[in-house]
């Protein structure tokens, strides 16, 4: 059996070569964690890709949602939180305003901050839409303000997280958030053509 014919052992156990970063034959199972783009993207797609597979693992399956469910909603909470946090410094950037790292997980001061910077990057949309994204993120901030229901059952301080939320439809909440991320995703992408844009205007000036 060559690299190609190999899968991952359903039963390992601990040995003495076991090493973590030791790399095998089978080279595209190795994940690059020095590629030259903007680190921040890696993190903010790969929490979003781990959320989509995860959905769709419950979806194939019909299994394990029960258990699943608390990574699932992880991975899309700390998606929005790291695509808010992104996205604030990026506007900033492009409104030419300093920058100060908002140091919080609480979804709803991130979006509070985000909002109005999206709606002067691009004056004249239509601001339903972000009234359709506040709701959400209200709501997924009820869920987790602390960034620790789904990670934990219990908070420091001994009481249940979770408190009252008895079920969670992971196919609706998974196309919801779909929904929010593809408008976060738009608005970055958006952002940085932008910034782009603004770049090689000032850089023309600067050799005419």
């Amino acid at each position: 059996m060559d690299a190609s014919d190999e899968i991952a052992d359903p039963s390992p156990w601990p040995s003495n070569d076991a090493d973590l970063l030791r790399e095998e034959g089978d080279w595209w199972t190795v994940a690059c964690l020095d590629w030259p783009r903007d680190r921040w993207l890696g993190y903010i797609n790969g929490y979003w890709k781990a959320a989509g597979a995860i959905c769709d693992q419950i979806i194939s399956s019909g299994r394990d949602q029960d258990q699943l469910v608390y990574p699932f909603v992880m991975c899309w909470r700390h998606y929005v939180e790291l695509h808010l946090k992104t996205l604030i410094e990026l506007a900033r950037s492009y409104l030419d305003e300093p920058h100060v790292p908002l140091r919080t997980h609480r979804i709803d001061l991130l979006w509070q901050a985000a909002r109005p910077l999206l709606e002067r990057s691009f004056p004249g949309d239509d601001d339903s839409t972000l009234d359709d994204v506040d709701r959400v993120l209200s709501q997924l901030h009820s869920l987790d303000p602390t960034s620790e229901h789904f990670r934990y059952p219990v908070r420091n301080d001994g009481s249940a997280t979770l408190d009252g939320i008895a079920r969670i439809h992971v196919r609706n909440f998974h196309n919801v958030m779909l929904g929010i991320a593809n408008l976060l995703d738009g608005a970055d992408t958006g952002i940085r053509e932008m910034i782009d844009t603004k770049n090689e205007i000032a850089e023309y000036y600067r050799d005419w």
